[in-house]
């Protein structure tokens, strides 16, 4: 994931900029439903307004921002009714992932290089650090969604990640459980891809996400009581 204050690079600007300002939104740099003032952002990134408001509309895209005539730029606010329409949609797809990447003649190799984001993982809740945590879960899943060999699954699974992360960085902020709950199912989801197991790799999966599911519903009510 991008980091907000690393150069900008040659990719197109507007682009650019919306990964930078989605990683900020990810990680409630800018809080939900704050307001994105367009000569504060400039100013930061040193742009004008005019790639400023192509970022702000590919984030349209993603569902991390709203704009509205006359009161501007707002970051999306955050809901459990909005969390439970993404996991009703990443159950499947993610689960179907899994079994794809099991099915893979290399599983096997697939298997090696997922363990590389699990042991980050493990390293990051040795250290108590849930940063590094979220951030090493966030590579496992671009892996994964890059190795699926399903390019229409992939643009829909990485289409509703944007909006997926938001809730999982919550989570691993808020929840001391989640770092151990996710190196526990990453385990398991890795084992069944080695062993090309595609029906146990998608059942574990599902259950994964749905874990984090409850945990974040749970985290969310708690704050509105």
């Amino acid at each position: 994931m991008a980091d907000l204050d690393e150069p900008l690079s040659l990719r197109p600007i507007g682009l650019e900029v919306a990964d930078r300002l989605e990683a900020a939104i990810v990680r409630e740099v800018f809080a939900p439903g704050e307001k994105l003032r367009e000569l504060e952002v400039c100013a930061r990134f040193g742009i004008s307004r005019s790639p400023l408001r192509e970022a702000f509309q590919v984030l349209e895209g993603r569902g991390l921002v709203e704009r509205r005539p006359r009161l501007g730029t707002r970051v999306t606010e955050m809901s459990v009714a909005n969390l439970d329409e993404i996991t009703v949609c990443r159950i499947p797809l993610e689960a179907t992932c899994s079994r794809l990447l099991a099915e893979r003649p290399d599983h096997v190799a697939v298997a090696d290089d997922l363990t590389v984001p699990l042991e980050a993982m493990r390293r990051a809740r040795t250290g108590g650090d849930f940063v590094a945590g979220f951030e090493a879960n966030v590579q496992m899943t671009a892996l994964m969604h890059a190795r699926c060999a399903n390019s229409v699954l992939q643009r829909l699974m990485d289409q509703l990640d944007k909006s997926a992360l938001r809730y999982r960085f919550r989570a691993y902020r808020s929840a001391t459980t989640v770092l151990d709950d996710m190196i526990d199912g990453n385990d398991r989801m890795i084992s069944a891809i080695r062993s090309g197991d595609g029906n146990r790799a998608a059942k574990v999966t599902a259950d994964l996400v749905e874990r984090a599911w409850r945990t974040t519903r749970q985290l969310f009510l708690a704050d509105k009581s």
